[in-house]
């Protein structure tokens, strides 16, 4: 293949039909360019003259940037990391697409000013498309045409007609408020509006079915009716408990057992009474409780404390100190529902007068002689079959005991004492025992079918001596027992009380 090689001449031919091209090209886009500036200036002619100057704005800055770009991309290879400094790459990018003038001129207020306006201008658009999308139209209620409230949603509204038809509950009139909702052009300046509250009470001004401010009778939750004056009705409560605690002194209080309240709202006009129908009506329903003090004067019992003397016989004993009762006085808190006591409170305890306690010196020395003070000696009967009185043609000079499955038990001295005789005399007493109680009295023992005691034994009082028998003239298992003063049988029944008397046994 041969190889043309172009001289001097040639290539400067060949150059210059390149320029030429270039020139070409680049008058060509001038021209479209040229074109498209009048274009836009015959449209700005048109138009006002801020927007005409916002668009030229628009198209000096579009053109802007399409240079600088093509600048910054031809230039971009001169750009290294040590060029990336703050300090220098600004120096670098001003240096690209900046000039001098211009960058002196955008350190000026009114640079600064010229830079900002797009991006102002922007912000202003989009704050202006979101207030006219985005915020809420305030909604306006009336009724009939006649304005009542201004609202921030329709909720509001929804909840202040549910209060009200709950105020409706009891009338029996079918009367309904028809709330009618208006959007209201939205307006820079905020009006004030109305939560559900004032709302419903504006509903129930504008009705005629409902009456506001009513005191409302209410006992264990029954709803009795409403009166217009809340605070007489309240007055009427106070009374019948003043009246329930007249008859009670100062501390006296009266209060409802159950639940009464007046509570002040909204009702429906047809359930307006008159304060007399209302307690007469609901008064039967009252439970009233009383709490009122009683005064009380107890008697507090002395106590009695010993002292023991070792020199003196166990019958010895004398009072050292005489006891006396003390008195108390003491306060109850007394609580009454409908009349009936539910509940009694010591509220105060106050000592008006302190016991006295009674001191008895007693001896401790055992003593075996009788006081006197005589006991049934058989304590397993008390059945008396003979009397101290005449029979079968002689005197019996005792009483006899006896009574079912008697057979020995035991016989107990019925006085201390000390055993004189103990056996059988041949008397027909048989199997006897005797005891002299050391004070002229002394007692007799006798047909006992064992003996548990011997001559000279001490006993005390209560102490078993013998088991009833049968010995001697007897015709079955009893106890002989007699009583003797000063050698002189006497009646045992001056001492003591059979528990029945059998004289047919």
């Amino acid at each position: 293949m041969d190889t043309k090689f172009i001289g001097a001449e040639g290539y400067g031919k060949f150059a210059s039909l390149t320029r030429n091209e270039n020139a070409k090209k680049t008058s060509a886009k001038k021209f479209n360019i040229k074109n498209a500036e009048k274009s836009a200036v015959a449209f700005l002619r048109k138009q006002k003259p801020n927007l005409k100057k916002l668009v030229r704005f628009i198209m000096r800055a579009a053109k802007s940037v399409r240079h600088d770009a093509s600048v910054i991309v031809k230039k971009f290879s001169r750009i290294t990391w040590k060029t990336l400094t703050p300090l220098k790459a600004f120096s670098g990018i001003r240096n690209f697409h900046i000039k001098s003038s211009d960058f002196m001129f955008m350190r000026t207020p009114k640079g600064i000013a010229t830079a900002c306006a797009p991006v102002l201008a922007l912000f202003v658009l989009i704050f202006t498309i979101c207030f006219w999308t985005l915020s809420d139209k305030p909604l306006t209620v009336s009724i009939d045409g006649e304005y009542i409230a201004t609202i921030e949603e329709e909720a509001v509204l929804t909840q202040a007609s549910a209060n009200f038809h709950d105020a409706l509950a009891d009338t029996k009139e079918d009367k309904s408020l028809t709330p009618v909702l208006q959007v209201k052009n939205p307006s820079l300046v905020t009006e004030r509006k109305s939560d559900a509250k004032e709302v419903y009470e504006k509903l129930v001004d504008y009705s005629d079915v409902v009456v506001s401010n009513a005191g409302g009778l209410f006992v264990d939750g029954e709803f009795y009716g409403a009166s217009e004056d809340a605070d007489a009705l309240n007055m009427a409560l106070i009374d019948i408990l003043e009246q329930a605690k007249a008859k009670y002194d100062q501390t006296t209080t009266a209060a409802f057992y159950n639940d009464v309240q007046v509570v002040t709202d909204v009702y429906a006009a047809d359930t307006i009474k008159s304060v007399d129908t209302l307690i007469e009506e609901a008064k039967v329903n009252f439970s009233i409780l009383i709490e009122t003090d009683l005064m009380l004067t107890e008697q507090v019992d002395y106590e009695t404390v010993y002292e023991y003397d070792d020199n003196e016989l166990n019958t010895y004993c004398e009072t050292k100190v005489a006891g006396e009762n003390g008195t108390v006085q003491q306060t109850l808190r007394l609580s009454y529902v409908d009349g009936v006591l539910v509940d009694s409170v010591e509220t105060a305890r106050v000592v008006v007068k302190e016991p006295v306690t009674e001191v008895l010196v007693v001896g401790t020395q055992e003593s075996y002689i009788g006081n006197g003070d005589f006991i049934w000696p058989v304590p397993s009967t008390g059945l008396c079959t003979t009397l101290f009185e005449n029979r079968w043609g002689s005197f019996h000079s005792g009483i006899d005991i006896a009574g079912s499955g008697i057979y020995g038990a035991d016989i107990v001295a019925s006085d201390a004492g000390t055993v004189v005789f103990a056996g059988d005399n041949g008397s027909g007493y048989g199997n006897q025992v005797i005891i002299d109680h050391g004070n002229g009295y002394s007692t007799m023992y006798a047909h006992c079918a064992y003996l548990y005691v011997s001559v000279g034994d001490k006993v005390s009082k209560g102490t078993a001596v013998a088991g009833v028998g049968s010995t001697g003239f007897s015709t079955g298992a009893h106890l002989h027992f007699e009583i003797w003063e000063n050698g002189t049988p006497i009646d045992p029944l001056n001492f003591m009380t059979p528990t029945s008397v059998d004289r047919s046994l």
